[in-house]
């Protein structure tokens, strides 16, 4: 859901997530009426009420009527109204059925509220005890509307028309399922899964000072989440509170994984339009913190994009990406493992997009860059308020490496790798021209002569350039080969450094 800046909302969920939780404790001694009580008591210890038309008991189930939940410190900032809440004894569980439509209202500024109306067919199962609770989700469909506000039709010379409010929601969700365990001694697991995940939203442009809107709609096909963490009761806003936390071992692992995605989307840049169409395969990302650090990794199948900007079109293809980064999250005498890698293969502009750089010699030609560094170090100050602040570094670094680094360009190619030992680490550097470190690099490029000519018969490199363009590559590298240089780099200790044995020439 939406709010009237754009950004997500979340109070209403909120809501009723707490109530599901609260809602059965001991459910499996409890009576449909003792639930009912138990739920009111437990929602205003949450901070809600709840407040109803009337109560049905016939025994296996309590149905209430003219249900309306809202925080009890601010009665009209979000509601939550249906018709009938039912509350079922399944077994161990709860069940907690809302009517078959509901509405969440939010207050999204002084006097204006944003209605979104649920559909659904399904039900919300539920268990609390002092030790454990339970949540399981099941939704054949559940769908959310944005109710157009109560603004009146604009009227252009008599003729009513469409409603003045733009803003506009539609997400209808199949097969949702999820289920969320956890145990008061921190441990939590949850999982959400779904068949497919549509939308239609229109809302305003944050970077647009004109008021102007974005526009977007598409599909997610089987997205799935998963999350897991041990000893989460450990987290919380203390100094200190990291350490303190891995120490006991905290861990956590989020996982995001969607089979194919597919989104249109058309905004306005000033007063040019901008219209974008992307759809792109399978891709995952995931996130793991543990042992007293965190990584982060994610791959994407082929992606293809295509739109407009005014009257220039283009479309770009991507055969697939990965990436992965990693650093420690808390001090250590020991050095820890740095990481950032990006890998782009096979990005293919399409023609038209091509000519409008000036670029039409590369038609049909692919992409492929990767950038894969490694490093040892450790932080030198707690991760906290205070953390980038200081006349010295928050990290130490030791060594460097290198150990991916490609750029290809049709049949060029240009490729590298190596490693550095900064003597006395980073902050050994600090006021030095030169790093006093000792390694080695290697650098390779083949078809560089062959992309220099395309350059030059582009126009990018100008022919009374092109001598020192020559002059410049050939004195970074030795011929192995045809069109094909070879760059060895030595870095030694003192601030020498050396370019196939000799020394730099600037």
């Amino acid at each position: 859901m939406l709010d009237y800046t754009g950004r997500p909302r979340v109070a209403a969920t909120a809501i009723l997530l707490a109530l599901t939780v609260t809602a059965p404790a001991g459910a499996q001694t409890m009576s449909a009426a003792e639930a009912w009580a138990g739920l009111n008591s437990l929602a205003l210890g949450a901070g809600l009420s709840i407040t109803s038309g009337s109560v049905a008991n016939n025994g296996n189930a309590v149905t209430a009527s003219g249900v309306r939940i809202f925080p009890t410190n601010d009665p009209n900032g979000v509601v939550v109204s249906m018709d009938t809440l039912t509350l079922q004894p399944r077994g161990e569980l709860m069940a907690l059925i809302p009517s078959p439509m509901f509405q969440v209202t939010t207050q999204t500024g002084r006097n204006q509220t944003r209605t979104v109306e649920i559909t659904h067919d399904g039900e919300i199962l539920g268990m609390l005890t002092e030790q454990n609770a339970a949540l399981d989700l099941n939704f054949p469909t559940l769908t959310a509307h944005l109710v157009p506000s109560a603004a009146p039709p604009a009227t252009i010379k008599g003729t009513p028309q469409a409603s003045a409010d733009p803003m506009r929601v539609d997400v209808t969700i199949n097969a949702l399922d999820a289920s969320l365990r956890a145990a008061r001694e921190g441990t939590a697991e949850l999982t959400i899964d779904a068949a497919s995940v549509s939308y239609d939203l229109v809302y305003p442009d944050p970077a647009n000072e004109t008021g102007g809107m974005i526009t977007q709609s598409g599909v997610q096909t089987a997205p799935h989440l998963a999350f897991s963490g041990t000893e989460l009761d450990m987290l919380s806003g203390d100094d200190g509170m990291l350490r303190a936390a891995f120490d006991a071992g905290m861990a956590m692992s989020l996982n995001f994984t969607v089979q194919a995605s597919r989104q249109t989307s058309s905004q306005s840049m000033g007063t040019t339009p901008l219209a974008m169409n992307t759809e792109g395969g399978a891709s995952d990302f995931t996130i793991t913190v543990a042992d007293g650090r965190a990584d982060i990794t994610g791959s994407a199948g082929a992606f293809a994009l295509s739109g407009n900007f005014g009257p220039m079109q283009g479309a770009a293809q991507l055969a697939g990406m990965t990436m992965a980064f990693g650093a420690p999250l808390v001090v250590t005498s020991d050095d820890q493992l740095f990481r950032y890698m990006v890998s782009l293969d096979g990005l293919q502009p399409s023609p038209e997009l091509l000519a409008m750089v000036g670029a039409s010699q590369f038609a049909g030609d692919a992409v492929t860059m990767t950038v894969d560094v490694t490093a040892d170090g450790h932080l030198t100050r707690e991760i906290g308020p205070d953390f980038g602040e200081g006349d010295t570094p928050p990290l130490d670094i030791s060594r460097v490496r290198l150990d991916d680094l490609r750029l290809a360009v049709g049949d060029s190619e240009f490729t590298g790798g190596g490693a550095v030992t900064l003597l006395g680490g980073l902050m050994g550097q600090i006021g030095r021209d030169r790093p006093n470190a000792e390694g080695d690099f290697t650098f390779d490029l083949v078809g560089g002569e062959r992309l220099l000519n395309r350059l030059q018969s582009m126009g990018l490199v100008p022919a009374d350039q092109l001598f020192f363009v020559r002059m410049m590559i050939n004195g970074l590298g030795r011929s192995i080969g045809e069109d094909h240089l070879q760059s060895e780099v030595a870095i030694r200790p003192g601030g020498a450094i050396t370019v196939n044995g000799a020394p730099l020439p600037f």
